[in-house]
C-alpha cells in the first residue's frame, strides 16, 4: 500500500533517493512506512553526485519528532564531490512504501 501526503508518496530511509543518491538518515526509526523509517527534513544524503541534506519539503504540516516529513518532489541540496564541490539541488523520489 502506498502512503500519500498531499497526493505525493512519503519518502523512506534507504529506499528513496535524491536522483540516485541514497537518503541515509537518521530519519525516524519509530515511524515506519513500507518497513523503513520515514525521511525527515534535514536528513543526510550521501552518494556519488550529492553529499548534503534534505533542505525543502511541501509536507510542512506533517510533523514527526519536531521535523516535517519528506515526500516526493522535496529537494536535497549539497555539493557534488565529482565536480570539485559544485553546489547542487536534486528532487527526492519516494515510493510511499509501495
Amino acid at each position: 500500500m502506498t502512503i500519500l501526503i498531499k497526493g505525493l508518496p512519503v519518502a523512506e530511509i534507504a529506499k528513496c533517493q535524491a536522483s540516485g543518491n541514497p537518503i541515509v538518515g537518521p530519519g525516524s526509526p519509530t515511524n515506519i512506512v513500507g518497513g523503513m523509517p520515514v525521511t525527515l527534513l534535514g536528513d543526510a544524503v550521501a552518494g556519488p553526485t550529492c553529499v548534503g541534506a534534505i533542505a525543502q519539503t511541501t509536507a510542512i504540516n506533517y510533523i514527526v519528532k519536531g521535523r516535517p516529513r519528506v515526500v516526493s518532489t522535496s529537494l536535497a541540496s549539497g555539493s557534488n564531490p565529482a565536480a570539485l564541490g559544485t553546489p547542487i539541488a536534486l528532487p527526492v523520489i519516494g515510493d510511499g512504501g509501495g
